[in-house]
Parts: C-alpha cells; structure tokens; sequence
C-alpha cells in the first residue's frame, strides 16, 4: 500500500495520527525543494528519521552541542574514510567521545529531522509499507511515541510564528542590549549559551546560525530566548537584493531550459531555484530542476576540484567589505590553506551544491586561489 499527496491538503499532524492509529509500519517520505526526510515508523512507533540537510548531519549536532569542533570533524572524515568504519565508531574510538554522548546525539539529530516537518508550508510526502533503506546502527534503542512528536511540534509551530513576527527575516543584526552580562538560567542551554557568545553588532541571524551549527528551529528558539530576555536588541540588517517574483511561471521554465540546453548552466539553476520555491508541486519544474542540479554540480567539480586546496588572496579582515552575504562570509572564514574543497564541503553546514557555488563565485571574484593538493612522499 502506497498513500502520497501535498502537505498543503493532509497536515503532518493528520499523517502522524493515521500512522498510530492504524499501527503502521513503513516509511514516510518527505521533499521540499530539494530536501528530502524519511521517517520509519514501526507498530505507530516512531524508530527513525534521515534526512539530507545537511544542517541535520550528526556532525553539526556534535559540533553545536561542543562534543566536537570543526578540525575535529574533518579529522573524523579522514580516519572513516581510512578504516571503513560509522562515524560513531570513530569518534569513541579515536576522539574519546562515550558511546553516550554519541547516542544522545543521534536521538537529537532525528528529532530536529522530524520536528522540523511541522514547519514546512509546503511539501511532498510518500508513504509505502514497509520499512527500507534504514541502517540498524540508526535505530533508536527507545522508540519516540507520535502523540509526544505532536504535542512538540504544535509547541514549536506555535513559537515559530511568534518568533517570525519579531525576526522575519535571517538578515536581522543583534547587539548586547545594556553590554554583554551573565545570562543566568539561559546560560544552561549550550546553544543559548553560543549563540550569546557570537553577538556583535555585525553578524546576522544566519551567519551566527552558521558558526555556531545550530539547528534552524533551535537556533532561532535561542535568539527568541535573548531577546524576550532583554539580553539582546536589534539594531539593523544586512543588506540584501529583493527577491524575484515569478509573473508567467511557463515563461520562466522554458527560460530555464533555453539556458541548460546553452549550457548556461547557473543561470538556470536560479531560476528553477527559485521556480520550485514558488511552484513545490509542478511536476515538470522539479524534473528540470533534478537534471540542471546534476550538471551544475558536475560543472562546479570540474572548476573546483575535490582536492584542490581554497587560498585566500588577500587578509580575511580586508575581505569581510566584499562578502555579499553571511553564507559567503562563513565559508571565506574557514579557508585555512590547508583544508581542501572536500574537507570544506564534510564540515559546512551549507551543503555540498550551496558551498560549491559560493567557493566558485570567491574564484571568480578573485578572492580566492585554488592550488594542487601536495603529494605525499612516499
């Protein structure tokens, strides 16, 4: 048995519900542009979630919740890659990481995976019977009830919108309000905690986000906390170019395949980005999309390979003038000469295409030089 359909016509709440009334046992199936979540459910029994957000990787919820740090991340990639081993194999083994730390870990990741449905407007969702795809190592020892997933997600909902009417957009600027003080009971919640640390009258919700790897619903939970606290204050935004609204949606899918068919191949991919935003549900649109993805990202490889090594040309603090956005600017801050591309993609939380894209425009710019990876002797 198959069910599929839009979020916009069955709510999560209803899904959720139908699964534990009815005990199923399958896979639930998830897409938003471009994202795509999968939650297993066994006997109405929630037992896990993947998804391929890469703010949702167990290596940003380490490095968020300080078990971890970047270097260590990337070290971690290596020796996983060396040994053949699960990543939580190698953090006990060789990053003396308890095999506790690594399992609340894993339980957070999916959690986040799953409550961060609730706040999706839009969305595509298949269910099919049986569970696939589901490595045991990922199975919870201890099952999540669905009637405590959805008590927390209304919660989570319902303060998301309130947090949206004080900070709509991500380009907002903070300040210590009154000067930087002890922030007392916030003080117990590491991500409040980090994020307090990273206020300075320049950065952005996102950049912060970024830096400190917090999951986009804590990370804005945290900002609300500080600021309903008076610890914090908004004193401006970053600027950004306005957002383009699409008038004949045919018109710009055949622009877009004019531009793939000339090769113009970051052109269309905005395009369709911003196509499937304003369009979740045409069909022919997310297709294009899947294919111009895929050539794009082949193309960005070819510009910027795996293991050449990112060099900034110029001092990081003379750079911080010609970033055009704070996804740019954490990226170009963790340019360090020695990582390489890949190094770099493994610990951003941006993603593999995102990251790619912004290390090309740096190219381009002139901001940064790739160079050959050394050879090792032998």
């Amino acid at each position: 048995m198959s069910v599929s359909g839009s979020l916009s016509t069955m709510a999560l709440p209803e899904l959720l519900q139908w699964l534990q009334m009815s005990q199923k046992t399958g896979t639930l199936i998830f897409e938003r542009r471009g994202v795509v979540k999968k939650v297993f459910v066994e006997n109405g029994l929630i037992i896990s979630a993947s998804s391929n957000d890469p703010r949702e990787y167990l290596g940003q919820i380490l490095i968020c919740f300080g078990s971890l740090d970047e270097e260590g991340l990337e070290e971690a990639f290596k020796l996983q890659k060396e040994k053949n081993k699960l990543l939580g194999k190698i953090l006990v083994e060789n990053f003396s990481l308890t095999e506790e730390v690594v399992l609340k870990s894993i339980r957070i990741k999916i959690e986040e995976t799953i409550y961060n449905i609730f706040l999706w407007d839009t969305g595509k969702f298949v269910y099919t019977e049986g569970i696939t795809g589901l490595m045991q190592h990922n199975r919870l020892e201890t099952a999540i009830q669905i009637d405590q997933v959805l008590f927390e997600g209304a919660r989570r909902v319902d303060e998301w919108r309130e947090f949206r009417k004080e900070f709509p957009r991500d380009d907002m600027i903070f300040a210590y309000k009154g000067g930087k003080r002890e922030i007392k009971d916030f003080g117990k919640d590491p991500i409040v905690s980090k994020i307090y640390e990273q206020i300075d009258g320049k950065k952005s919700i996102q950049r912060i986000l970024l830096d400190t790897h917090a999951p986009e619903y804590r990370g804005y939970e945290a900002f609300g906390k500080l600021y309903w606290g008076e610890y914090i204050q908004a004193v401006g935004e970053v600027e950004r170019e306005p957002e383009k609204k699409i008038q004949d949606f045919q018109a710009e899918l055949k622009k877009a395949a004019d531009l793939y068919r000339s090769k113009k191949l970051a052109d269309a991919y905005s395009i369709l980005e911003n196509f499937v935003a304003s369009k979740p549900t045409d069909e022919e649109g997310q297709t294009l999309f899947a294919v111009v993805r895929e050539s794009y990202l082949k193309y960005l490889y070819e510009l910027c390979p795996p293991n050449s090594i990112p060099v900034l040309t110029m001092d990081f603090s003379d750079l911080n003038e010609e970033i055009f956005s704070s996804k740019e600017g954490y990226l170009a801050s963790r340019i360090n000469g020695e990582w390489d591309v890949k190094s770099l993609i493994m610990i951003s939380p941006l993603g593999e295409m995102e990251s790619l894209r912004i290390l090309q425009r740096l190219v381009d710019g002139g901001m940064v030089k790739l160079h050959e990876a050394k050879k090792r002797s032998s």
